[in-house]
């Protein structure tokens, strides 16, 4: 063996990081929980309701009309608070209502007023009485406070509404019901636990899946049904799977309905269940919503988009027979309009999902590579922000970590070493670890080819050109232990020469091995062929 290959040798030796099908399925996992853990624009779990019209006659006399139009002002509170307290039938009833119309105004509620009144636990025993137009008002009232901050939604909770509300639906008349949906919504919006109390209830997710089930459920029963099955899903730490699948047919069955909003809350229920292990991604999958969810990626609605690209990037987040699942569809070319979106945030999110997928099987990075999405996504990361392209980063290093020789060389050649070593300056850690990787992975490749072909490592000159090897000979000093014993192994294997007699023999000997033009070498542009 020559000198030239001995010194190829001892370089490849230096740094040791190898690909497993394992690893890259642990990389996967690591992205995923990053991206958990980020800040989402996901619509607010709490909602007051400050308009109302009423279904049944049952509620009112006087054909569903409210008892008086006038909303009163906080001065007549003391008054109001006199007549709930009366013994005279009608007037409580007045005064019921005119206190749930104070807290449905769409500014700045009186909550805290009227919880100082103490009638709280009036309106909660008016929830346990036969009054139906009393135990309607009082639930109005009581998801209001609910809709409102922590303090005040666990002032009605301590109370004991949770079984009560969970009673009502089961509820002859529709007002009622609804209503006890919109406040167990509310409090379960509040906090996990709050969330898990009422998962605690026994059969609460039948109720709620009986009254969406019900022929004599109308759009806005379904409709607030619905948005309260999901909160019941969502949240981290996870609800246990096996108190929220049965949630899983009934969402399949509400994607297909032609009104938007069900639409939207089916799919965001659907992200929170498919956000699981294997065994949760299957079950989404039976249910049989992948090619729905593949479609709505297609839609002009941010709404609809964004809940479809999380359940699809949840999926993909499975084993490789669940992602294929879905490259069985025509993902990538969904994928490949929305990494151009107008939105940041769609694109973000459309560039988690493609992670995921080259984080698969050498198969499945072959069909994103004949896809030509790479090619494309490289080209919009020069025009998108940071955010957007550092989620892309992870796509291309995915791709590095799990691919083939000739697919690595591939992605050398569309540019994404210019990318990973714009990252070189990233202040997070996570960043240029990955970055830091893949160009050693890079390298790794490139030695391989300059062995085969008796050259020089045509991805050293690409490094050298793009301004790298000061960029990580400045991380071989970073703080972190493993960003500079990355950068130290890659610095001292590929751009680090000791000035020695042994050295210079080899140099001498490697320039009279190989016959590359040097004149060639400082004309060549940064696009290479390996």
């Amino acid at each position: 063996m020559s000198h030239f290959q001995n010194k190829l040798k001892r370089r490849q030796g230096r740094f040791k990081r190898k690909n497993t099908r394992s690893n890259s399925r642990n990389k996967r996992v690591e992205h995923t929980i990053s991206l958990s853990k980020s800040k989402r624009d996901e619509r607010l779990m709490k909602r007051r309701n400050i308009g109302k019209v009423l279904q049944s006659s049952n509620l009112n006399p006087q054909n569903n009309q409210d008892i008086t139009d006038h909303i009163p002002t906080i001065e007549e509170l003391p008054e109001l608070v006199k007549g709930v307290n009366s013994n005279d039938l009608t007037t409580i009833k007045k005064s019921t209502q005119l206190i749930r119309k104070m807290l449905s105004v769409e500014d700045d509620p009186p909550v805290n007023k009227v919880l100082q009144t103490n009638l709280i636990s009036t309106f909660v025993s008016f929830l346990e009485g036969n009054d139906q137009f009393l135990q309607f008002e009082s639930a109005w009232i009581l998801s209001n406070i609910c809709s409102g901050e922590h303090e005040e939604c666990e002032y009605v909770v301590d109370l004991g509404v949770i079984p009560i509300f969970n009673k009502l639906l089961k509820s002859e008349d529709p007002n009622i019901l609804e209503q006890s949906c919109w406040a167990l919504s509310n409090i379960s919006g509040d906090c996990i636990e709050y969330r898990d109390l009422i998962l605690e209830q026994k059969g609460v997710i039948d109720n709620l899946i009986n009254i969406i089930k019900s022929p004599s459920s109308n759009l806005d029963i379904i409709q607030n049904t619905n948005w309260c099955l999901s909160n019941l899903c969502r949240g981290k730490p996870r609800p246990k799977f096996t108190k929220v699948c049965k949630a899983i047919p009934i969402f399949a069955h509400l994607i297909n309905q032609n009104h938007q909003q069900l639409v939207i809350d089916a799919c965001w229920g659907l992200s929170y269940l498919s956000d699981g292990n294997d065994l949760n991604i299957n079950s989404v999958i039976n249910a049989g919503v992948v090619p729905k969810m593949v479609e709505f990626l297609g839609s002009n609605n941010p709404k609809i988009q964004t809940p479809a690209l999380r359940v699809i990037g949840n999926i993909v987040t499975g084993d490789f027979e669940q992602t294929q699942r879905v490259m069985e569809t025509d993902i990538l070319d969904k994928l490949y309009t929305l990494i151009s979106h107008q939105r940041n945030q769609i694109k973000k999110e459309a560039c988690w999902v493609l992670s995921n997928i080259t984080a698969g099987t050498e198969n499945q990075i072959q069909q994103v590579i004949d896809s030509d999405i790479l090619k494309q996504l490289i080209i919009v990361m020069q025009t998108s922000n940071r955010l957007v392209r550092q989620e892309a980063v992870w796509v291309l290093s995915n791709a590095i970590y799990g691919g083939s020789n000739e697919q690595i060389i591939y992605c050398a050649q569309q540019g994404c070493l210019d990318e990973f070593i714009y990252f070189l300056d990233s202040h997070g850690s996570r960043t240029l670890k990955i970055c830091l990787e893949a160009i050693a992975k890079i390298l790794q490749i490139g030695e391989v080819q300059a062995e085969r072909n008796s050259e020089q490592n045509l991805v050293i000159q690409m490094i050298e050109t793009l301004g790298g090897v000061e960029k990580i000979e400045k991380l071989t000093n970073h703080k972190s232990k493993v960003i500079y014993k990355l950068a130290e192994n890659i610095y001292e294997t590929y751009f680090f020469e000791e000035e020695s007699d042994e050295d210079d023999e080899e140099d001498s000997e490697f320039e009279n091995y190989n016959d590359y033009d040097q004149q060639e070498i400082d004309n060549t542009s940064t696009q290479y062929d390996f």
